[in-house]
């Protein structure tokens, strides 16, 4: 590979990107189904790439880019990352913390109990890490599938990046479709009124773009470009720790056979320290979150990309029935935890907190505010203020899923990761009956 097939593969996803977003503005079928750019352009490119039509010029190296982006996008992430502090937590958010925690551990159970029962019974080929592509897909989308799936092939099991690439595809789809329905259902049932018509919905939410008078200023500059551009310390403080992470990954990875350390996780590991030494010597006042956050979307949008692209299409074949199931058995899970589960954790606003989450526990957190901003079109709710409390410290036990459970079920600790998943839902249940009594107390006075 040289750089110029790097620069092809870039060129060829950013026409990709315009040709989806030209499709998103000016159809209104595909409008109707608020499908992300980003997942049309990665369709587009699985069609005319190499396991379909194979008509693009995608370089040999294309399905590496995604494995380079998910550190990227960690690494900026982490950069960004503000923790928030004890009294946020449980005097804001505590209740939708324990429900994250719930959703996100159950669906590694689920999946993980899932694919040994079809391990059992029918597909005794299959590997005992396989019901795991359920969780690697829904929860967090193509980014941590690609997380997963890397994870996967470093172990031996090759065939699971394009397994958790199309689980996240599908995750996607459910979202919307299956999201929408329960819209309605909610309408019919009472638990929300005023669904907007499509018609009446504003242009932004339509056709992804934004009216003159609602745009806002993307970041705000704190180093004079008399000496260096902004964007260029920004870009240049995520490319650092991304190749420390890539150091670190393989140092660690390096000392026993048994360990191997995502790099993504390294990553977020790097940023978050990273920022804290920033904002210690007074360096971080003059940088921006929104440039880091921006990052951390433009990498994901392109990661989409390479990723549904890089999806083979005869691996899905071949695992299509087990797939099938493992998607079917994930669905239920996620209709249940909020149809059942949410209204006796959540208390008010109950629906409005459960279709958001529905969003992001089968696709990403953007499909769970598209969702939430259908439902709640004036935001008069307060659910993404208490998701962003309650994220940073579910998102720690995120990443110890994503980074451990591939090694732990393949080296034949799987039960004894389930019996510790378990346990920790149920400390979540116990911690989540007192936090309504522990914010009360943590309010202040007056």
């Amino acid at each position: 590979m040289n750089i110029w097939d790097l620069v092809l593969d870039l060129g060829i996803a950013s026409l990709l990107l315009l040709l989806a977003k030209l499709i998103r503005v000016r159809v209104s079928a595909i409008q109707h189904l608020f499908i992300p750019v980003s997942m049309i352009a990665g369709l587009l490119g699985l069609a005319l790439g190499p396991y379909a039509l194979d008509v693009l010029p995608w370089s040999d190296s294309f399905t590496s880019y995604a494995g380079v982006l998910i550190t990227v996008i960690f690494a900026a992430v982490g950069l960004a990352t503000q923790f928030p502090s004890a009294r946020e937590v449980l005097g804001r958010a505590g209740t939708l913390w324990a429900f994250n925690q719930t959703v996100t551990v159950s669906q590694w159970c689920v999946g993980l109990v899932a694919g040994w029962l079809m391990v059992a019974t029918l597909w005794p080929e299959l590997s005992p890490g396989f019901g795991l592509i359920m969780p690697a897909g829904f929860m967090g989308g193509h980014g941590t599938a690609v997380a997963i799936g890397e994870s996967f092939q470093q172990l031996g099991w090759g065939d699971a990046f394009t397994l958790a690439l199309s689980s996240a595809t599908f995750g996607i789809f459910a979202a919307i479709f299956l999201g929408m329905a329960l819209l309605n259902f909610g309408v019919n049932r009472g638990w929300l009124k005023g669904l907007p018509r499509f018609a009446d919905m504003s242009t932004e939410l339509r056709r992804g773009l934004v009216k003159e008078e609602d745009r806002r200023v993307v970041a705000r500059e704190g180093i004079s470009s008399m000496s260096v551009d902004t964007f260029a310390v920004h870009a240049a403080v995520v490319l650092v720790v991304t190749a420390l992470a890539f150091l670190m990954s393989n140092a660690l990875s390096g000392l026993h056979d048994l360990v191997s350390v995502p790099k993504f996780a390294c990553a977020f590991l790097l940023g978050c320290i990273a920022r804290t030494v920033l904002q210690k010597s007074g360096a971080g006042r003059f940088l921006d979150d929104g440039i880091f956050n921006h990052t951390a979307g433009g990498a994901t949008d392109f990661l989409i990309v390479f990723g549904i692209a890089s999806i083979q299409i005869s691996v899905l074949i071949t695992y299509a029935v087990p797939m099938a199931l493992l998607m079917a058995a994930g669905l239920a899970m996620c209709i249940f935890l909020v149809l059942v589960v949410a209204p006796r954790m959540l208390g008010e606003e109950w629906f409005e907190k459960g279709i958001f989450s529905w969003g992001w526990m089968t696709g990403t957190v953007a499909m769970g505010i598209l969702l939430l901003r259908v439902a709640d079109p004036q935001m008069k709710s307060k659910v993404l203020d208490d998701y962003a409390i309650a994220y940073v410290p579910g998102a720690v036990v995120d990443i110890l899923l994503i980074s451990l459970m591939p090694m732990l079920v393949l080296s034949g600790y799987g039960w004894q990761a389930l019996a510790g998943m378990l346990g920790y839902i149920v400390i979540v249940q116990l911690l989540a009956r007192t936090f309504r009594g522990s914010a009360a107390r943590l309010q202040p006075a007056g």
